[in-house]
């Protein structure tokens, strides 16, 4: 397992964490049919606010590894590109608003929490998924934020999600780099990280 997610993650981390800057799609759509579709908008760095953005370490591999393994819909940038080239407008594009999106990224923040759920410019009590997510995450002792400050994904997928199709229908999960990081912290992802994921993917 930890071989195969290292392997996922070379493309990821190629080029300084520019991703495979010869693919032809910037962003990597595998359909296997799902109502759920994992995303990964930080994979690689991107160009956000007219300047360059670090990667979301790891979670391009997680969210590949994930859905090969239960078999969802991903949607993983493969590449920088020096323009603003948002994972909202090619959702839009894909015509993809009948979906659910889980939407992951990393945060680094010394805060109290481990993850970070994010519901844009929605109220949380429209979410049909994310208190069994809360209670999911409870159970593998995990803190939890739910719109913490710096996290609420207003100006992510979520909230021109929100803006485009007037649905509660993408969360933003923030994750702690140690859940993540299956280079160092490998048992935690192996033993928390995935199962955790594994168990909200069969509530949706």
């Amino acid at each position: 397992m930890q071989e195969l997610l290292k392997v996922y993650n070379e493309r990821f981390m190629q080029n300084n964490s520019h991703g495979d800057e010869l693919c032809e799609e910037i962003f990597e759509f595998t359909d296997r049919s799902s109502l759920l579709i994992l995303s990964a908008p930080h994979s690689t760095r991107s160009f956000v606010a007219k300047k360059e953005k670090m990667a979301d370490l790891y979670t391009g591999a997680l969210v590949q590894y994930l859905g090969e393994k239960y078999d969802i819909s991903t949607l993983i940038r493969t590449k920088y590109t020096p323009f603003r080239m948002l994972i909202s407008d090619y959702v839009v594009q894909q015509n993809l608003g009948e979906h659910y999106f889980l939407d992951i990224h990393g945060f680094n923040q010394n805060i109290g929490y481990d993850i970070c759920l994010g519901t844009g410019n929605f109220s949380d009590e429209v979410y049909p998924y994310l208190q069994d997510i809360v209670n999911v995450a409870c159970q593998f002792g995990l803190k939890v934020a739910i719109n913490h400050p710096n996290y609420m994904g207003k100006i992510g997928l979520t909230g021109r999600y929100q803006k485009f199709y007037n649905k509660p229908n993408v969360i933003q999960m923030e994750l702690k780099q140690y859940l993540r990081d299956f280079y160092g912290h490998f048992e935690v992802v192996k033993n928390v990280t995935l199962p955790f994921f594994e168990q909200i993917i069969r509530h949706y």
